[in-house]
C-alpha cells in the first residue's frame, strides 16, 4: 500500500464531526487506514456538487463523453499493479481474482461507449390508430446517481453501475462499504484530470447512515447487497419516491443430472461454490444431483476441492486459490451454518474447519436436509451442500423451493433439455454446462426475482437505461382547428364513436 489514505482526496470532503472508521487486511489483520464518517450534510454538500457537474456533462456530446470515459480506462489500466494491490489488501481475494474485476471495468467500458448511441437513441413510435400524430421517444439522464455498494467485489460492483450512468449522462456518488472503501477511492483518485467535470464522481465514507443520507438525496439509488438491507433501503427511498434499483441476495441451485459431463460438471461446482471465497451472490449454494451418478460425482468434487490452495493473498499470486474471508461477521455466519448442519446429521467429506484470522477451509456437505440453515439461509462462504435427487423434477422442485431466485445452472449432455428445463428454474439467469458466466456479459440482462432483486437489470440497453428516464413527444401532424372528442362534444360525436367501435372490435371469435 502506498499513501492514498493519507492524501487529501477530492473524493471526501473535510470531516466536522471528527467520527472515523478504520480499514483493516483481512489477512493479516494490520490497519490499512482511518477514514472520515462523513455527516448528513456532508453528503447533501456532495451531491449538491454532483448536480451541478452532472449538468455540464450532460451538455457534451456523447463523443466528448466518451473520450473521457476512455481516458479513464487507459489511466486505470496503466495504475493496475496500484489497483490489484488496493484491492488485495482490504478485500483479500488472490491477485488474479483482483485483476478479473479490473479487466471487467475495462471491458465495459469499451462495451457501453460503442453501444450508448445505439442505446440511448430516441425512437419513432408508430402509431396504429390516430395516423394524424407523430410519437418518439428519447432519453435523459436522471440526474445524481447513488450507488450503494457491497464489500465482496469493491470494483465490479461498485463500479459496474457507476459507469454506466456516467455514460449515460449522469454525476455519480458512491457509497462503498466501510470494509472496504480504499478500491473505490483509488479509482476516483485515478480520474482526476481525464476530464470529468469537478464533483461528476464521488465516494462518501462511513457507516449504514452514510448511506442512508445518500438515499435521502441522490436522484436514484442503485443497491446491490443483502435483502434486508435492500429492504431497508427501498423503504427510506420510498419517503422521497426515489427510483431504486435492487441487486440482492441468492441461494443459487446447480443441477447435475445423469448425462452430464461429469468432469466439467465437478469443476464447474468448485469454481461456482469457491470463487472469492464464495463470496458471491452467484455462487453455488445447493447443488442437487441424479442419483445414478451422485457417488461418482461427489468424489470428483471432493478431489477438487482438496487441491484447492488456501492461503494469504501476499507472495506469488499463483500459489493462492483461496484467500481469507473478507470480515468477521461473515465468517460467523459460515461458522454458524457448518454447526448447525453438524448437529442435525449433515456429513463434512472436506474441510468444516476454521483456520487463523478469518481464514476457513472450503467445505463440502453432504447428508444434508431442506431444515438445516445450509439450505435456507445465503451463505456466502466457502460451504458446498450437495443433495441427492432421484430425477430432473425433484431437483427442479427443490432448487425453486426458495424465496431466492438469482442465478442457476443445468449440467447435461441434452443441451436443448437443459435450456427447456432452465425455463422452469425460478431465477432470473441460468447457464447450461457453465457457471455464473452470464453476468459478465454485457450484452444480456442480468437480475434477481423473489427476493433477489426488484427493478434492476444489468446488461444490454437496461444498463445504460436503467439510469434514465424516457420521455415521450406527441406531435400534431396538420395542424386541425379541432378535435373530435375536444370540448364541448358535438352531436355526432357519439354516434361517430359508436360507429367506429362496432365497425373495429364487433368480430365475434370462436
Amino acid at each position: 500500500m502506498d499513501t492514498l489514505e493519507k492524501s487529501t482526496s477530492p473524493a471526501t470532503t473535510n470531516p466536522s464531526s471528527g467520527a472515523t472508521f478504520k480499514v483493516y487486511n483481512p489477512a493479516t489483520g494490520e490497519q490499512l487506514a482511518e477514514l472520515p464518517v462523513m455527516t448528513p450534510d456532508q453528503v447533501e454538500q456532495a451531491v449538491r456538487r454532483a448536480g451541478t457537474a452532472q449538468k455540464e456533462w450532460a451538455a457534451l456530446s456523447f463523443n466528448e463523453r466518451r473520450k473521457v470515459m476512455l481516458r479513464w480506462r487507459s489511466k486505470l489500466v496503466a495504475n493496475k499493479e496500484k489497483i490489484v494491490e488496493t484491492l488485495v489488501a482490504e478485500n483479500g481475494k488472490p491477485p488474479l481474482e483482483a485483476l478479473m474485476e479490473l479487466f471487467y471495468l475495462a471491458d465495459v467500458i469499451g462495451y457501453y461507449c460503442a453501444q450508448a448511441p445505439r442505446f440511448l437513441k430516441g425512437y419513432k413510435v408508430p402509431l396504429h390508430l390516430l395516423k394524424t400524430k407523430r410519437a418518439r421517444v428519447v432519453y435523459h439522464p436522471v440526474g445524481v446517481v447513488g450507488v450503494i455498494s457491497p464489500w465482496n467485489f469493491p470494483l465490479l460492483l461498485g463500479f459496474g453501475d457507476a459507469l454506466a450512468a456516467l455514460v449515460a449522462g449522469n454525476a455519480v456518488v458512491v457509497k462503498p462499504s466501510e470494509v472496504t472503501p480504499l478500491s473505490a477511492l483509488r479509482l476516483v483518485e485515478l480520474a482526476e484530470g481525464v476530464g470529468f467535470p469537478p464533483g461528476l464522481l464521488q465516494v462518501v465514507t462511513g457507516w449504514g447512515e452514510t448511506g442512508g443520507s445518500l438515499v435521502d438525496n441522490a436522484d436514484l439509488i442503485a443497491f446491490t447487497g443483502g435483502t434486508n438491507t435492500g429492504k431497508k433501503v427501498m423503504e427510506r427511498a420510498s419517503r422521497r419516491l426515489v427510483p431504486v434499483l435492487l441487486e440482492l441476495g441468492g441461494k443459487d441451485p446447480m443441477i447435475v443430472l445423469k448425462d452430464a459431463d461429469l468432469d466439467r460438471a465437478a469443476r464447474g461446482a468448485v469454481a461456482g461454490a469457491f470463487f472469492n471465497s464464495g463470496q458471491v451472490c452467484i455462487s453455488v449454494e445447493k447443488l442437487f444431483v441424479e442419483a445414478p451418478v451422485y457417488d461418482v460425482f461427489v468424489a470428483k468434487v471432493v478431489e477438487q476441492v482438496k487441491r484447492l490452495r488456501l492461503g494469504s493473498p501476499a507472495g506469488d499470486p499463483s500459489n493462492r486459490d483461496l484467500g481469507p474471508m473478507t470480515y468477521q461477521g461473515q465468517l460467523d455466519i459460515v461458522e454458524q451454518q457448518v454447526a448447525d448442519a453438524r448437529v442435525k446429521g449433515a456429513h463434512i467429506l472436506t474441510g468444516g474447519k476454521r483456520g487463523e484470522g478469518l481464514f476457513y477451509e472450503p467445505t463440502v456437505l453432504t447428508n444434508v436436509t431442506p431444515d438445516m440453515l445450509v439450505m435456507r439461509e445465503e451463505t456466502f462462504g466457502p460451504l458446498l451442500p450437495i443433495i441427492k435427487v432421484k430425477d430432473a423434477d425433484e431437483a427442479l422442485r427443490l432448487a425453486n423451493a426458495s424465496n431466492f431466485g438469482l442465478s442457476s445452472s443445468i449440467w447435461t449432455g441434452d443441451t436443448s433439455r437443459g435450456e427447456a428445463l432452465a425455463q422452469k428454474l425460478e431465477a432470473g439467469s441460468t447457464c447450461v454446462n457453465d457457471v455464473f458466466i452470464n453476468y459478465i456479459l454485457p450484452e444480456v440482462p442480468f437480475g434477481g426475482i423473489k427476493d433477489s432483486g426488484l427493478g434492476y437489470r444489468h446488461g444490454g440497453a437496461d444498463s445504460l437505461r436503467k439510469f434514465c428516464r424516457p420521455q415521450t413527444i406527441l406531435t400534431d401532424r396538420f395542424g386541425l382547428k379541432s378535435e373530435p372528442i375536444w370540448l364541448p362534444y358535438g352531436k355526432k360525436v357519439p354516434k361517430l364513436l359508436g360507429f367506429a367501435l362496432n365497425l373495429m372490435y364487433k368480430r365475434k371469435y370462436s
